[in-house]
């Protein structure tokens, strides 16, 4: 059967799934899905009657001709075992876990394989997805693959070897903004009788203002610094705090992401037997 295949239901895969179906990037028709929980289905098969629930992960890999693996890092080497005497032999394998070499996967599967790492803003058709293939992806199924990826949001195909920093700015990144975020309300609340949701509100506005001037005027953040932070204004005093404290910072919270997915991929290389 012709159709795309996903396994795993997760945060990061019904995020997928549903973003792909809302833009119209798959056909529910086209599309099989199984996961260990099927309960989390009936809302997705409420919405999308026509999507096939398969009984199980072979099933669904017999009937794939393209298949997203969303379970998570660790389950994929036991969810590989398990379905690969049920792939079709020109299976196009996609797999959004992070951590997770092409290499590894090659042990077990030596098909065509995509390493993605998608966003939660794909929710929006926005952000950016991060691609790599091996050597055994055909031109026509990369050329499909970012068609359908391209409907939400930005593909950038990078190094497998920059995946770690590149999900920093993409796929971690709103997390770390939030943070960022949180605080500079949490600070602005201590220095005001403003409360918590009306700084959260008032910050909202003026990101979003903020992201869609930059990017329609296609100036880069110094270049909008320099409009807004006028000499001797109360703007330049607190960027000359911000430039010199925050590059400390920032050292620290990338040493931090970068030793996580270190070790995550240790793990993995371990899991899959690389030396």
């Amino acid at each position: 059967m012709n159709k795309t295949g996903f396994i795993g239901y997760g945060h990061m895969g019904s995020v997928m799934l549903k973003s792909l179906l809302a833009a119209g990037a798959l056909q529910p028709d086209r599309v099989v899905i199984s996961t260990r929980n099927r309960d989390k289905l009936e809302g997705l098969k409420t919405a999308y009657p026509q999507i096939e629930i398969a009984p199980d992960n072979c099933a669904a890999a017999r009937e794939s001709s393209r298949l997203f693996l969303c379970v998570g890092t660790y389950q994929v080497k036991p969810v590989l075992e398990e379905i690969k005497s049920a792939l079709q032999e020109d299976v196009h394998l996609i797999i959004i876990s992070g951590g997770l070499e092409i290499g590894s996967v090659e042990r077990i599967f030596n098909g065509s394989i995509t390493k993605i790492i998608p966003t939660i803003i794909a929710e929006l058709q926005e952000g950016v997805t991060l691609v790599c293939h091996n050597d055994k992806v055909t031109a026509h199924e990369k050329a499909l693959l970012q068609a359908m990826l391209g409907r939400i949001g930005k593909v950038k195909v990078i190094p497998e070897d920059q995946f770690e920093i590149g999900a920093d700015l993409t796929s971690c990144a709103p997390g770390l903004l939030a943070s960022i975020c949180d605080q500079f309300v949490q600070a602005v609340v201590r220095q005001s009788q403003f409360t918590y949701e009306e700084g959260c509100e008032m910050l909202l506005e003026t990101l979003h203002g903020t992201a869609g001037l930059l990017l329609r005027s296609q100036e880069d953040f110094k270049a909008l610094i320099g409009r807004v932070a006028t000499p001797g204004g109360a703007t330049e005093g607190g960027v000359r705090v911000l430039e010199a404290c925050l590059p400390e910072v920032f050292e620290k919270v990338f040493t931090a992401t970068l030793q996580r997915h270190a070790e995550r991929k240790q793990k993995t290389r371990q899991q899959f037997g690389v030396g």
